[in-house]
């Protein structure tokens, strides 16, 4: 059915560009589309097993250790896979003016798949309209998260972008733009769907739909060309994670969460430097770690008291502007900072047993025509411990995973 479903839309694409002309004029119409992407084809060897999601190829950080009945540890095993499902078509469409703007729509998608378990489905990565006016712009669809600013975005091999330091996901939402010369103003409504939260049902848009109230952030940059960048943000965002208790009585529960984040990009004629640092209470939703906590009970109603766990990350991105020859390194940061109240109930988090983790990835690309080869080498650790009632870890050990990855893509 995803066959023929694609088929009919290609001919019809195909029909619109080549018969789109005006039956009474023969002029064209002023529309068109763009078709651009890239082919990839990657190999990744592991030393160790891993926390990862998309059949591994996007990578948090090393698994803790899982000991068999004399003592070995299960996760000190190494690993190796190829992958070619990250493939990626985009079509860029171009139109006629509307309401006094400039107007453009973007679709792109790639063979991920929608989840893990889907792995070389076809997947929507970004899909959004946007106007433009000479010192406004509005979005309207899918695009990146407004922690995720896409001038910031590290050059990264690895298909996980810096995640679990670096923010990484997409989300459906209304995005404002206003500029005063080199200040811009940023607001962003939006919602969950691809990128979730977790929670009592595991992971679900419907945590943040059920609250009837969007993902708000606000951010505040200042631009010089694309030579210099920095901002600082804040971003909110109300979660309910049930909605009946378990005695099957409506459940008056929620959690706010807040975030916040400051960054910089600075492109000299031979390097480009990125660094970014965000805190924030329940990250999971961005490809971090964090989430929250149930943090008491109500014995005579079975009502529930949620509790954040928070998180600071910090990263920073070098890489050359060599277009034949390109070298780089990334570094992150990771620091579990807990929860201000005490834990008794069940966590909805990833990495709440680690109380530190850090990541140090250099990277060498090659292209020649529409070719680029690429290597990778990402070393990354993570301090696992034991819990403590506010989420604080304790007598931790510390596990690494170094990866070698190795990719060619094909741009077109």
């Amino acid at each position: 059915m995803k066959k023929i479903f694609t088929f009919i839309l290609t001919l019809s694409l195909t029909q619109l560009l080549v018969f789109g002309q005006n039956k009474d004029t023969g002029s064209v119409k002023k529309f068109g589309i763009n078709f651009t992407g890239f082919v990839q084809a990657e190999g990744a060897f592991d030393t160790r097993q891993t926390v990862n999601t998309r059949d591994a190829m996007l990578l948090f950080y090393p698994a803790n250790a899982s000991f068999d009945k004399n003592g070995k540890d299960i996760n000190a095993k190494p690993a190796f896979n190829e992958y070619a499902m990250s493939a990626r078509l985009n079509g860029t469409v171009t139109g006629p003016n509307a309401f006094g703007a400039k107007t453009m729509a973007y679709i792109e998608g790639d063979f991920t798949g929608p989840s893990s378990s889907e792995n070389d489905a076809f997947r929507l990565r970004h899909a959004y309209i946007k106007l433009t006016w000479a010192k406004s712009e509005l979005l309207m669809g899918q695009y990146w998260n407004p922690l995720n600013v896409p001038e910031m975005i590290p050059y990264v091999i690895s298909l996980n972008t810096g995640a679990p330091f670096h923010p990484y996901s997409r989300q459906p939402q209304v995005r404002y733009t206003k500029s005063f010369g080199k200040f811009n103003i940023v607001a962003v409504a939006s919602t969950d769907r691809d990128f979730a939260n977790t929670g009592p049902a595991g992971a679900s848009y419907e945590y943040m739909r059920n609250s009837a109230i969007p993902e708000l952030n606000l951010q505040l940059q200042y631009k010089n060309g694309d030579k210099f960048l920095c901002g600082l943000d804040g971003n909110y965002r109300k979660l309910v994670p049930r909605l009946k208790t378990d005695s099957s009585l409506v459940a008056d529960e929620s959690i706010d969460c807040m975030a916040a984040s400051a960054f910089i990009k600075m492109k000299f004629d031979k390097f480009t430097i990125k660094l970014q640092g965000v805190v924030g209470q329940n990250l999971y939703e961005y490809s971090m770690m964090g989430g929250y906590a149930v943090e008491k009970v109500d014995t005579a109603t079975g009502k529930l008291t949620y509790t954040n766990l928070d998180q600071v990350t910090c990263w920073g991105d070098f890489s050359t502007n060599n277009k034949k020859f390109n070298a780089g390194l990334f570094v992150g940061f990771a620091k579990n900072l807990g929860s201000q109240h005490n834990i008794w109930g069940a966590y909805y988090s990833r990495g709440e047993n680690i109380d530190m983790a850090y990541r140090v990835a250099p990277r060498f690309l090659w292209t020649s025509g529409n070719v680029t080869l690429g290597s990778e080498f990402e070393y990354t650790t993570a301090a696992y411990g034991t819990k403590g009632w506010l989420d604080t870890v304790t007598d931790t050990k510390t596990y690494y995973n170094l990866r070698v990855l190795l990719s060619a893509q094909y741009n077109f």
